[in-house]
């Protein structure tokens, strides 16, 4: 038992030099910098919301017979199908009802379908078929893509890269180097908001341009040993 703390006491005496040589040789200078990077991302699924509402077709003698809203969304199911866009991303987002006392006392129904596509092409398509009678709302409400994760790492590789080339130049133009990183701290990605554009397939399309991309920006803070060149050539030799 004695030889056990005997051995145990060795242990942390030896284990107390070691630490404390290497506290007297690692510089106690550092360095803290921040690595930023942004990365443009083309989306490849895009959500897609479109308002349908019930209403009144003038007939020839004045009179008007109503469009029901099952067959206006047969129509709008259609012209999706016909864009790529299966039945199994077709879903109904919202359903409720309306009143428009200019052309019937009565309530008329209205729904929001939503679809995910996977390119703007298809938006363009649908907007070109799209019967305009009964359809109150065409809105882009979310754009994502499916590699979002390892375009994340991507991002945080450049930040990390970033940091370390701002490290080495701050510390080449004071006549040090630096030795190790010591602490991270990830700041991020930070999203920029995407705005949600109402009724974008019926104007000019300009507002499109700016939701052809998802842009990332992501930033960390790493924080540096760094020592003199001198001293670092001296125990080099």
């Amino acid at each position: 038992m004695k030889n056990i703390i005997k051995i145990f006491s060795l242990f942390v005496m030896c284990l107390s030099m070691a630490m404390k040589c290497h506290a007297e040789e690692m510089p106690a200078w550092t360095i803290e910098v921040t690595g930023t990077a942004t990365i443009n991302i083309v989306p490849d699924r895009i959500t897609v919301e479109i308002g349908m509402e019930e209403y009144y077709k003038q007939k020839v003698f004045g009179d008007s017979t109503l469009v029901k809203l099952s067959e206006i969304e047969n129509g709008v199911r259609k012209v999706l199908n016909s864009a790529g866009v299966p039945d199994s991303l077709i879903v109904v987002a919202d359903m409720g009802n309306y009143l428009n006392r200019s052309v019937s006392s009565n309530f008329l129904m209205a729904k929001r379908l939503s679809a995910v596509v996977s390119d703007f092409n298809q938006i363009e398509k649908i907007s070109d078929k799209l019967d305009r009678r009964g359809i109150s709302s065409f809105n882009i409400t979310k754009i994502d893509n499916t590699k979002m994760d390892s375009y994340n790492r991507q991002g945080l590789k450049a930040a990390l890269d970033a940091a370390r080339e701002k490290a080495e130049f701050i510390a080449e133009n004071e006549g040090m180097v630096i030795n190790v990183p010591y602490q991270f701290i990830d700041d991020g990605p930070n999203y920029y908001d995407t705005p949600t554009f109402s009724n974008v397939s019926f104007d000019s399309g300009a507002g499109m341009e700016n939701i052809r991309k998802i842009v990332r920006r992501y930033s960390v803070k790493v924080r540096y040993f760094f020592s003199s060149k001198d001293r670092t050539t001296t125990k080099t030799k």
